[in-house]
């Protein structure tokens, strides 16, 4: 009795659901190196390269080429320390320090992967099981070892030093090293408003309806200090400002495309009318009572400088 492979555990269909191992566009990238197999099949970077391709020179040369350390130097931290922890290919980790490699010296530190990344639901054109290659954000943070928090610089939830204002040259790496797979776009999922709010210079939900209903808060807690702002999503503060019932933050994929069909998606007149409607019928407001009552409980009165 003959048997049919099942197509969902088909080898080939493994084989190319790596993110390396499926080529672009003919002439977009040449065919991956044996340390980029390596990584990708077995798992193994012994080389300790980033997606075992790039070596601590070449992520100098891509770190200084976005700008990084042209604006480290500025704040008064030249020629920092790069340290690579990338033998897992579920997390790379690329870091630089302030002298010595101590955590308390930190001044960014990005942890990514390369994944294959399915909707879970129709989006546009995408249905669930499409598949797109992105470049995770599993973890970013930029931060200021020897300058305090101040009234210009005032602590985001979840932040422990202030940071350095060099997002967008860190996005920007990201952005070349996506580009040169290439990939898809770059994901992030923020557990954050503000970080989404950050992120939406380069950034777009995918799916236009959680766009839109981001667009609505932002919209509508405009002129709101940002720090004081996502505290208060973060509360649970945040209201529907016809009924009063709870706005929940409801994390979601917020993506920054890099080809199409994914660029062209998310241009489309398509997604902006979706995006416009959803923005349309969401009003929202800050429950201030409940605010203050939650920080005078968690006795982070003076938080905010």
């Amino acid at each position: 009795m003959s048997r049919k492979r099942s197509i969902r555990f088909s080898p080939l269909r493994r084989l190319l659901s790596f993110p390396l191992l499926r080529a672009g566009k003919p002439g977009e990238r040449s065919p991956p190196s044996e340390g980029e197999l390596l990584f990708e099949l077995a798992g193994l970077n012994p080389e300790n390269l980033l997606f075992g391709r790039f070596t601590p020179e070449d992520v100098r040369k891509r770190i200084r080429k976005a700008g990084i350390l042209k604006g480290l130097a500025a704040r008064g931290y030249e020629d920092p320390v790069l340290a690579l922890e990338c033998r897992n290919p579920e997390e790379q980790r690329v870091s630089l320090y302030a002298g010595r490699k101590s955590r308390d010296r930190l001044l960014m530190e990005v942890r990514v992967r390369i994944c294959a990344f399915r909707p879970g639901k129709p989006i546009g054109p995408f249905s669930e099981e499409t598949l797109l290659r992105m470049l995770l954000i599993q973890w970013l943070v930029l931060s200021d070892p020897d300058r305090p928090f101040s009234i210009d610089r005032p602590r985001l939830p979840g932040q422990e030093r202030p940071g350095l204002g060099l997002l967008s040259e860190c996005l920007s790496l990201l952005r070349e090293i996506g580009r040169e797979f290439p990939l898809d776009g770059v994901l992030d999922v923020p557990d954050h408003f503000h970080t989404a709010s950050l992120y939406s210079r380069a950034f777009r939900f995918l799916d236009p309806h959680a766009e839109g209903r981001f667009q609505a808060i932002a919209r509508d807690l405009e002129g709101i200090p940002l720090a004081i702002a996502s505290e208060a999503v973060r509360e649970e503060c945040l209201i529907d400002a016809a009924g009063g019932l709870p706005v929940p933050w409801d994390p979601a994929e917020q993506v920054m495309p890099l080809r199409d069909p994914l660029l062209r998606y998310l241009r489309s007149p398509e997604y902006r009318r979706v995006r416009d409607e959803a923005a349309a019928r969401l009003h929202v407001a800050i429950d201030w009572d409940r605010y203050r009552a939650k920080i005078a409980k968690k006795g982070e009165s003076g938080k905010y400088p």
